[in-house]
């Protein structure tokens, strides 16, 4: 019996028919969308209230962030998480860690302009059904942290007229403060660290109120009182600073009338 010899141009047509019935039935197989995530970060802030981490953006130290990944069709997924959390300083990468959650929290604590921080979402993810895998990522969450400082001021007015009436330091990223006022014999007066003392949160920076001018619930004489404060900043900096109140106590109108 002899061979039947197909010649090269239905050679081609049944490949073509071949390959168009395979690809045919590969995009039957294939899902309509695929899962993708928006990483995003939140934190809480001066005031209490959560807030959305901007990118690019500075904020002061410590700062805890809980990241999310927020999904998108993964109904008929298995999807698989990896976040990277970096820490870029002088130019030099570093991992601070790896999470596998899809919501996950790091505490970011080291600050200055020489660092900042990238954090990567990357996924894997596999069709229930048919099988297929794939892998995406979404955008980088970048920010940074401030560089310390702490500003001691030098008088203050505890008279009740609605001015000046604390004493207050003027403070920026700072992992921890405490503080001790004492009088010209050495006694101490008052004191109180990050956890004790209240303080208000004005652009960009920390006053942490460290005296109402009172004594046993008494209010001082007028004079000079001395202040030591202890400190640390997000930028490994220490502080040791001393300083001199001037307590004012008296009005401008009391003293007209003397």
């Amino acid at each position: 019996m002899q061979e039947r010899i197909l010649d090269p141009v239905m050679k081609k047509y049944i490949l073509f028919v071949f390959l168009l019935y395979a690809f045919a039935m590969q995009a039957a197989a294939s899902p309509d969308w695929y899962p993708i995530v928006s990483p995003a970060g939140v934190f809480v802030n001066h005031d209490g209230e959560e807030e959305m981490l901007e990118v690019g953006s500075s904020y002061d130290a410590p700062l805890s962030v809980t990241f999310m990944a927020n999904p998108v069709d993964t109904a008929e997924y298995e999807v698989l998480y990896e976040w990277s959390i970096m820490q870029i300083k002088n130019n030099v990468e570093r991992l601070l860690a790896k999470r596998n959650e899809e919501v996950t929290a790091f505490t970011f604590t080291e600050g200055g302009t020489d660092v900042t921080y990238r954090v990567t979402l990357a996924i894997t993810y596999r069709h229930r059904d048919t099988g297929i895998e794939g892998e995406g990522e979404g955008e980088p969450v970048t920010f940074s942290l401030r560089g310390s400082s702490v500003h001691l001021y030098n008088a203050f007015s505890p008279n009740g007229d609605g001015v000046n009436d604390v004493f207050r330091v003027k403070t920026q990223s700072l992992l921890s403060f405490r503080m001790k006022i004492f009088n010209r014999w050495g006694q101490e007066i008052v004191s109180g660290d990050q956890n004790t003392l209240p303080a208000v949160y004005e652009d960009n920076y920390t006053y942490y109120i460290c005296w109402d001018g009172t004594y046993h619930g008494s209010r001082v004489e007028d004079g000079v009182y001395f202040i030591l404060v202890e400190a640390e900043g997000s930028d490994g900096i220490k502080y040791v600073r001393r300083g001199d109140i001037n307590v004012l106590t008296r009005s401008r109108k009391e003293e007209t009338h003397e």
